[in-house]
């Protein structure tokens, strides 16, 4: 009860509860965040962390086997998606028979954890979240582009491109990247990519390590993106 309500007073916006419609508390899921996935996280809470610790996920026995559960989780995952872009994993302790519910939920069994409960083995899981918007210190930037030669020239620094974008988005990047097309869908409009930087130098230290700038497969230009009516969202 302690650890609980230390939670629901230092990590609020990390505690919520699913309601039923007779406004009956019927399940809830609490985290807290921190800088490594330790003995320590599972006692304090670190608004800054760029990890979310998930301790409980717990639902009323009267509910329990019907779906809640599992719905309930993705839809606490969806939230911290789209509100908490400074979070770049979720994670979790669980026990070997739970293990298929949390991957069935998108989470990633990471190894056995060295963090001890009791005598039984508890395993590591992880959920790596791709970041939708800039951090309140960064802005947006975009790189335009077109190709300077022939398409079987820049297919394999292309093929390189799209596997640099996913493992800079698997690290915490706010950066998406695509292709321009004509009325018909057919491209040849050039390539197009947003991403997230504290400066246009820090943006240009990014796109100067792209296979297809370090290739030379484009002519390419970068500028910051200042939105005057709405705003953009990665996804």
């Amino acid at each position: 009860l302690q650890s609980l309500q230390y939670r629901q007073a230092n990590a609020l916006p990390y505690f919520q509860c699913a309601i039923s419609n007779e406004d009956e508390i019927i399940g809830f899921v609490c985290s807290t965040r921190c800088h490594e996935f330790e003995e320590e996280s599972m006692t304090t809470h670190h608004p800054d962390g760029a990890f979310l610790a998930i301790h409980s996920v717990v639902v009323s026995h009267p509910y329990r086997r019907k779906g809640f559960a599992s719905t309930m989780l993705k839809y606490y995952v969806k939230h911290i998606e789209e509100e908490q872009s400074s979070i770049q994993s979720i994670v979790l302790l669980a026990k070997a028979h739970l293990l298929s519910f949390y991957v069935n939920c998108g989470f990633t069994v990471n190894r056995p954890s060295p963090i001890v409960h009791g005598q039984e083995l508890w395993y590591e899981l992880e959920r790596k979240l791709v970041r939708t918007l800039p951090l309140p210190t960064e802005s947006w930037f975009c790189k335009t582009e077109t190709f300077k030669k022939s398409y079987p020239e820049v297919k394999p620094h292309l093929d390189a491109h799209k596997d640099w974008v996913k493992h800079l988005r698997a690290k915490g990047h706010c950066i998406t990247s695509g292709y321009r097309v004509d009325s018909q869908g057919k491209p040849g409009g050039g390539g197009l990519m947003f991403l997230s930087a504290k400066s246009y130098e820090g943006a240009l230290d990014v796109v100067l390590q792209d296979p297809l700038v370090q290739n030379d497969c484009v002519d390419w230009e970068l500028n910051g993106w200042i939105g005057q009516v709405g705003d953009i969202q990665m996804r």
